[in-house]
């Protein structure tokens, strides 16, 4: 098949993909081969060199649609901290935070009891939607189990300050109807904090309205990745979320500076226009293709249709015959989906496979799972795909934060997709909300939270590049991302490590 963009011959259907599940069943190890030929890499230490500096990087079971699932005290989770490393550690001073009560102490019995709303003496009511059916689950399924696996062990260690953590999860389904009303009825009950929030849609329509502005209530380590999680409408970091991600615009500018360093000048992009995420990516793509060809993406419109270079596609289809015979890809391609849309599109065979792009396909962190380079299979070989967080592959695999956060999920679910980057960055996430709740100590309120979170400089060792750092003013903790080429031969063999590359607006 040609190279040609704009001349395609049209190849016959491509066969059809496996079933992630079967594939994952039959997969018992992941190979790793050697590092992407594309990233500068230290000759000594093998370390892949940053694009943009130069410098060096170093069994629960789920609820049914709409069902509760809530886990307290210790509950059924017999997580515990695994070992192969110390646990994050922070720079931030706790000389921010409001003065606490005299007379309290880190101790059940004399922590003050009824500090805030959700807060009793024994116990830190929180409660989170997440999205475990629905066109979310492939890649959000799984975030409730490594947030098990901290609030496990910190319950099993004696809670914070004499308190056990409880955490409700509820699964929307990722509607953002229901979501946004399950979150609503959790702040009219009164808890304490929202942790994580895999669920993002929910979360966004929450945000917008004001209703977590107004009721003052602290959304901790979200990895919902939509913009905004960091900033509202005006510009101003959010007052009270704290991302743990790079953020979706980020990724989209990360993939165009990379594509364009290695010599792309024909930039594409397919993305699922009936969610946020999707739109987002396409429009920050967009302008950052401007500013560095002077030019916009070829076919780009305001309705986000599937025009030339520019294809907005409705996620949740199973076929896309008619997008993908109007689509003329360019040197490089963009993917912002769903696993299950970017499937059902690379499925098709008027869709090129990776190896036959000049500059090969970026794909988006939702597609960091093993189920989708699976499933893929041979059509996705070269792909590279994004993620803020280190997987456990090739030398982050021994890596003792990376070890200690694979054992800790693990031990809550066996079978837990260890690669998932959402499912890592939920476990980002309740760290941060760890760290921010010792701080505070045993007067606990969510005042006093927002000013521990808010001079926090926190090192979990799980990012690709730096620390989680927030002040009043920002949100944008985690600026970094890598790029991972799937590998497949006959089979999935794993994931090959690309370069390191900053948000160039950073």
């Amino acid at each position: 098949m040609t190279n040609d963009p704009k001349r395609r011959p049209r190849g016959s259907a491509w066969a059809a993909v496996f079933l992630a599940g079967a594939l994952i069943g039959g997969l018992s190890t992941v190979q790793i081969v050697p590092n992407f030929t594309g990233a500068a890499v230290d000759p000594v230490t093998g370390e892949v060199l940053d694009v943009a500096d130069g410098t060096v990087t170093t069994d629960l079971s789920t609820t049914d649609g709409g069902a509760t699932g809530k886990a307290g005290g210790d509950g059924d989770a017999a997580a515990t901290s695994g070992g192969g490393g110390s646990g994050p550690s922070t720079t931030a001073s706790d000389g921010g935070l409001p003065p606490a009560r005299a007379g309290l102490e880190c101790a059940a019995g004399k922590n003050g009891d009824e500090t805030d709303q959700g807060v009793t003496g024994d116990t830190i009511k929180m409660a989170t939607t997440v999205a475990e059916s629905g066109p979310g689950a492939s890649f959000l399924g799984q975030v409730r189990f490594a947030m098990e696996a901290v609030r496990a062990r910190i319950n099993r260690d004696g809670g914070i300050c004499g308190r056990q953590l409880e955490i409700e999860y509820r699964d929307d389904g990722w509607n953002p109807q229901t979501g946004s009303q399950y979150l609503r009825n959790f702040i009219q009950e009164g808890v304490f904090a929202i942790p994580v929030a895999p669920s993002s849609e929910g979360l966004r329509i929450v945000i917008d309205s004001g209703d977590i502005d107004k009721a003052g209530i602290p959304v901790v380590g979200t990895d919902g990745m939509l913009k905004d999680q960091y900033t509202n409408a005006a510009g101003a970091a959010q007052p009270f979320v704290w991302p743990v991600a790079a953020a979706t615009v980020s990724s989209a500018r990360i993939m165009v500076e990379e594509a364009y360093k290695r010599g792309a000048r024909d930039f594409s992009i397919v993305f699922e226009k009936n969610y946020r995420f999707g739109v987002e990516a396409a429009q920050a793509f967009n302008e950052h293709v401007k500013k560095l060809t002077g030019k916009p993406v070829a076919g780009y419109n305001g309705q986000n249709s599937c025009v030339d270079h520019y294809c907005g596609i409705n996620g949740g289809g199973s076929n896309y015959s008619s997008e993908a015979a109007n689509f003329n890809r360019g040197d490089f391609v963009a993917l912002f989906m769903e696993p299950t849309t970017a499937l059902n599109w690379m499925r098709d065979p008027n869709v090129d496979p990776s190896k036959q792009v000049p500059f090969g396909y970026g794909a988006a962190q939702p597609l960091f799972t093993r189920g989708f380079a699976n499933s893929c299979g041979s059509k996705c070989h070269g792909m590279q795909v994004w993620t803020g967080f280190r997987p456990p592959i090739e030398n982050y695999a021994n890596d003792p934060a990376v070890k200690r956060y694979v054992e800790d999920l693990k031990r809550t679910k066996p079978d837990a997709d260890e690669f998932n980057a959402f499912t890592e960055g939920g476990y980002v996430g309740m760290l941060l909300l760890e760290d921010a709740l010792k701080r505070v100590g045993p007067d606990l309120t969510r005042v006093r939270l927002k000013a521990a979170l808010d001079s926090t400089c926190l090192d979990t060792g799980l990012l690709i590049k730096g620390k989680l750092c927030y002040g009043p003013s920002s949100r944008y903790s985690n600026i970094y991302m890598q790029g991972f080429q799937i590998q497949y031969s006959g089979t999935f063999a794993g994931w090959r490590s690309g370069p390191i590359v900053k948000d160039p607006s950073f």
